[in-house]
């Protein structure tokens, strides 16, 4: 499941069938991306700098604080910046590693 917009992560409905399909989704990456086993919780009180063993841990969280602000691309959970065509960065900065001269 390819998700283009992920406008869902800020639906306050969260028994929407687009908030539980993107849910599930998000998850999945997570999993599929663990570091050393570890996911980063990206809920607005943990922000990415809590790790957790379980995908049920993150879920909770979500739940409960939402995601942090502008989380559009997932960087610590396997995602990579990109630049855009007009030579400006997307909304995050780009590692120096991931431009290539």
């Amino acid at each position: 499941m390819q998700m283009s917009s992920r406008n869902w992560m800020y639906n306050i409905d969260h028994r929407s069938k687009e908030f539980n399909a993107g849910m599930h989704y998000f998850l999945g990456v997570a999993e599929a991306n663990k570091q050393d086993g570890f996911m980063c919780c990206p809920c607005a009180v943990c922000m990415n700098l809590k790790e957790y063993l379980c995908s049920r841990t993150l879920h909770t969280h979500l739940l409960k604080s939402g995601f942090i602000p502008n989380y559009i691309c997932w960087t610590k959970h396997g995602e990579r910046r990109v630049l855009m065509d007009d030579g400006e960065e997307d909304e995050e900065e780009l590692d120096h590693a991931d431009i290539i001269a």
